[in-house]
């Protein structure tokens, strides 16, 4: 197999400015247009690549995919030691100097089969990276786990932060290669400061206080709905589809009824982002409230925390909004009233786990960049690739010990 490169085909430059623009702006503000514009000189290949955005979508998420499997492959050939291949994975894919990969955000606005077709790709990609930490582990290199959940994990934290760089504003703070490092030094050791010491985390209610979501919004009473479940249906739509659809009549048809009341409930489309958006952060301020309550280790409250917040974006029920979905249907003002209500949020986190740095609970090395990694896992869990099903609270469990332990051997 060649590698994949630009240079070679005007049809994969024009894939490759795709997966740029599809990562810092979304689908729905990437236009054909913009790539004429850009692009000039290849327009014949954007007119012969594509007749609808879906199909320069479809072709964008192969390629990347396609990409990632060729630089699996090559670090597995190259690298004996399943945790250097890891290493050597997050190195080549995140490289500035290559093409920028994009993450599968939006595979459900495609068709059935080309849905199916990503999916194997994705499937096929998280079982030979699962084989490799198994063979691993057989051979005491790296810690045992759930190895299928902790390579989807892997793929999706490497997926996922192209596009936490582009949205986490001032970009210049992420510098990419002090982001490789992070990263390969997370999925190694984790966050824990003492790894040999085992930590136990009780599960958090996710449910909602009833008197912050009022129950009626006008629905007829056989098909009685909170603006709770108004929201989380929304979000779930939103988080698979990105802001392509229209959420209050797509809400409605998941709902079985009528979307007048939604438009009551929340207005138009950048209503409804604005209150999912809400909602998340008062969802996640709960989840960091309950996690850091008095009496907890900060070490137990940070796996408690992770646990939670993983299970939250894999239920169906709870299904909090990705940090960076449906910006495009903000106001400049309400996108900086966001970020900064963002930036609050995981500065808040980050406070939280000052005493334990200097307790040596947790380890201090890029800890800075801990609200970079957090909204690409966020991306990730909400994005479908993970279905927590019944097993969301398993699920959830092996992605904070990732977090907290990393690969290597305890």
């Amino acid at each position: 197999m060649q590698p994949p490169s630009a240079e070679s085909s005007p049809h994969d430059h024009v894939l490759d400015h795709a997966a740029r623009r599809f990562n810092a702006q979304g689908m729905e503000l990437s236009t054909h247009a913009q790539f004429v514009e850009q692009l000039g000189a290849v327009r014949p290949a954007i007119c012969g690549l594509t007749e609808e955005r879906k199909d320069l979508l479809f072709q964008v998420y192969q390629r990347s995919f396609q990409v990632v499997a060729w630089h699996l492959r090559g670090a597995t050939r190259r690298r004996g030691h399943p945790l250097k291949v890891v290493r050597s994975l997050v190195a080549t894919v995140l490289n500035p100097a290559r093409p920028e990969i994009a993450a599968p955000s939006e595979i459900d606005l495609l068709s059935a089969a080309r849905g199916a077709k990503l999916r194997s790709l994705h499937d096929a990609l998280v079982a030979e990276l699962a084989a490799v930490l198994a063979a691993g582990a057989q051979a005491g290199q790296v810690r045992d786990c759930d190895f299928p959940v902790a390579a989807r994990a892997i793929l999706g934290l490497i997926l996922w932060t192209p596009v936490a760089s582009h949205r986490m504003p001032p970009a210049k703070l992420f510098n990419r290669p002090r982001v490789i490092e992070a990263l390969q030094d997370l999925l190694t050791y984790g966050r824990a400061g003492d790894r040999s010491v085992g930590v136990e985390a009780p599960r958090l209610d996710l449910a909602p206080p009833s008197s912050r979501f009022p129950a009626s919004v006008g629905f007829p009473d056989f098909q009685s709905s909170s603006r709770e479940k108004v929201l989380v249906n929304a979000s779930y739509l939103l988080n698979r589809c990105g802001g392509w659809r229209a959420p209050p009549e797509e809400v409605s048809k998941r709902l079985g009824c009528d979307s007048r009341p939604l438009r009551e409930l929340a207005g138009d489309k950048a209503g409804l982002v604005r209150a999912c958006q809400a909602r998340t952060i008062d969802v996640l301020y709960r989840i960091l409230e309950e996690a850091f309550a008095s009496g907890r280790t900060t070490d137990v409250a940070a796996f408690a925390f992770a646990q939670a917040l993983a299970e939250a974006y894999l239920r169906e029920d709870v299904q909090p909004l990705r940090p960076f979905v449906g910006l495009e249907a903000l106001s400049p003002d309400d996108l900086e009233a966001l970020r900064i209500r963002w930036r609050v949020l995981w500065a808040n986190l980050r406070g939280r786990q000052v005493d334990a740095v200097a307790n040596h609970q947790l380890r201090e090395r890029y800890y800075d960049l801990a609200p970079l990694i957090w909204t690409a896992l966020c991306g990730w869990l909400a994005s479908g690739l993970l279905d927590g099903g019944d097993r969301a609270n398993d699920h959830s469990r092996e992605v904070a010990q990732l977090m907290r332990l990393g690969l290597a051997p305890v």
